[in-house]
């Protein structure tokens, strides 16, 4: 089963017969909210997306159906794929028991020597691991050229030789997840971290992931416009907590 799946089947199992209230699809993220108040984030891959002028899902409307109908969208493209995690973000998020707030780097220790392995640029967190004298291997879909970043196809041969593996939610949404953790399986500590990270601990039952650093949204009305007006995390940062779960990993 893909991950995007058993994240699915999770949040269908806590709450499949939630109603959606309402779900914002911008130019880099989705927003799904339910009836009862919950909502969740997902990022959204322009790449790909058919040109006219409909996108297709699925299912339509996405209002006023029940949480577990898009949830069925698991595994059905990229932006079916968003939507499906921005809602089980939402029916999750009651479960979600966060440890620490803040960046994660404020609760991982690392050391001058220690090797971490990113995948997905995080722009704002490279400088503060080297700084702590940790040695950054980056992997990204898109490398800029001379700087130094590393294309996925790398992460077989580089990231079992990591201590600390911090991955993007996004890998959830274009299914690279199933990927990329059986090679991170041998860090000591493995993140997911990013707007669209699942935090309740039954989505990684039988990973070896440790930690999920994700958001809870804080201000639904910023976060709308935000999303609306195409917005993505530098706009609606401040509409957020950042959290932290840990948990044992299997």
């Amino acid at each position: 089963m893909k991950f995007i799946e058993h994240v699915a089947e999770k949040a269908r199992e806590t709450g499949g017969d939630e109603r959606v209230k309402a779900v914002y699809i911008g130019l880099s993220y989705c927003y799904a909210e339910l009836e009862n108040g919950s909502s969740g984030l997902a990022f959204v891959f322009r790449e790909g997306q058919k040109g006219g002028c409909t996108v297709n899902l699925p299912k339509r409307p996405l209002a006023g159906s029940e949480a577990g109908e898009l949830l069925d969208f698991a595994g059905k493209g990229n932006l079916a794929n968003s939507v499906c995690l921005a809602v089980a973000n939402a029916v999750m998020a009651p479960l979600a028991k966060p440890d620490t707030t803040g960046d994660i780097l404020d609760h991982i220790e690392l050391t001058p020597g220690t090797r971490v392995g990113m995948v997905g640029h995080f722009g704002p967190l490279a400088p503060v691991i080297r700084k702590k004298g940790a040695e950054l291997t980056v992997f990204d879909m898109h490398p800029e050229p001379l700087s130094g970043i590393l294309p996925p196809d790398k992460i077989p041969d580089l990231m079992p030789d990591c201590d600390a593996a911090l991955i993007t939610a996004t890998s959830i949404i274009n299914e690279t997840i199933d990927d990329i953790l059986p090679h991170a399986a041998g860090c000591r500590h493995i993140a997911v971290l990013g707007p669209s990270t699942p935090l309740a601990a039954v989505c990684y039952e039988g990973t070896p992931v440790s930690c999920a650093a994700g958001v809870i949204v804080r201000d639904r009305e910023g976060m709308i416009r935000a999303i609306a007006e195409a917005g993505g995390t530098k706009v609606f940062i401040s509409y957020t907590d950042k959290v932290n779960v840990n948990f044992q990993a299997a």
